[in-house]
């Protein structure tokens, strides 16, 4: 029996053959636009704004994650936001924000498509999730659609990256984020920057009810000479067909679907059962309008759970951490 977050079930998850690829605009300023293809949905599509790491400029990292996003039936956009490490993380929610505004231009001119209302997912990794909370503050100054739920994976911050004026927080006051708004906080029990951020972003968050939030905590672990680490890097799924160079001007139109994941030791037991569990159960959430237990539970087996080694051995499982109790 196929598990429910085995590779094979998210193949089976993919509908569509293939992904469209756009890149709109040029350094810090671009961004690349991922969509459904074959079929290409008609008139509205659920939009999934996908906010890097810091250097992270390049989609190869999550290229795993964003081709199956996008082969499920959602647009993607992957904002660029910097083209060295000399970008000012002062300055890099306001760039996201702009090109995310271009990509959903060209989403709707080029493929006449909308983003669905109701099903905008804001997904940030490390400083990615710093920008993805600045835009949710604030969506309407860049008339972005506004997050209809939250992901957030290793968070960080500018302190993180720079120092003095430069490393000053980017991260607004959440605590006025709505009520309504579920958010979902993942990090590894060894990343030494994702788990202090998670703590001290959802002590931030106690206004939004129990049931809408989770800060879920994934553990290391060891298995016959084989290891899986929680580290800052563990969300990290890469594709090799989606390293593109910022320097570049030659990308490819169309990738066709796969019918197994690239091997990476990067792409493993942590992301199937962890980082893109999560993901997934909150758009299936979006999607059916019910908040779906495997992510919002109360420590049911099935959240927590990570799957088993080949041998058979339970995978060390997660936890939930609440500092709002």
């Amino acid at each position: 029996m196929t598990s429910s977050y085995s590779p094979e079930s998210y193949k089976a998850r993919e509908t569509h053959a293939a992904v469209d690829v756009r890149v709109i605009g040029d350094g810090a300023q671009r961004a690349y636009l991922f969509v459904p293809a074959r079929p290409r949905p008609v008139g509205q599509v659920p939009v999934v704004l996908l906010h890097h790491g810091w250097l992270g400029m390049s989609p190869l990292n999550f290229g795993a994650m964003i081709d199956h996003l996008a082969r499920s039936g959602h647009a993607v956009v992957y904002p660029v936001y910097q083209d060295s490490d000399k970008t000012s993380p002062q300055t890099v929610t306001e760039t996201a924000g702009a090109a995310n505004r271009r990509a959903l231009d060209v989403l709707e001119k080029s493929f006449g498509l909308r983003p669905e209302p109701g099903r905008t997912l804001y997904y940030g990794f490390s400083m990615g999730a710093a920008i993805s909370l600045g835009l949710a503050l604030d969506p309407q100054r860049f008339n972005l659609p506004p997050p209809d739920a939250i992901v957030l994976t290793g968070p960080g911050d500018a302190h993180h990256v720079a120092r003095g004026e430069l490393g000053k927080s980017i991260i607004g006051p959440i605590q006025l984020l709505p009520p309504t708004l579920p958010i979902a906080i993942v990090t590894g029990e060894v990343d030494p920057i994702g788990l202090p951020t998670a703590r001290k972003l959802m002590a931030k968050l106690c206004h939004i009810p129990r049931e809408r939030r989770v800060m879920m905590v994934l553990p290391s672990d060891e298995n016959n000479g084989r290891k899986v680490m929680a580290g800052h890097g563990s969300p990290g799924a890469p594709d090799s067909r989606y390293d593109f160079a910022l320097s570049s001007q030659d990308f490819p139109s169309t990738l066709i679907g796969r019918p197994v994941y690239e091997s990476s030791g990067s792409l493993n037991q942590l992301d199937f059962h962890g980082y893109w569990k999560v993901v997934d159960g909150v758009l299936d959430s979006l999607r059916l309008g019910t908040l779906q237990p495997v992510v919002f539970g109360l420590g049911t087996p099935e959240q927590l759970s990570l799957g088993s080694w080949p041998d058979g051995t339970p995978y060390k499982p997660a936890r939930l951490e609440d500092p709002c109790r």
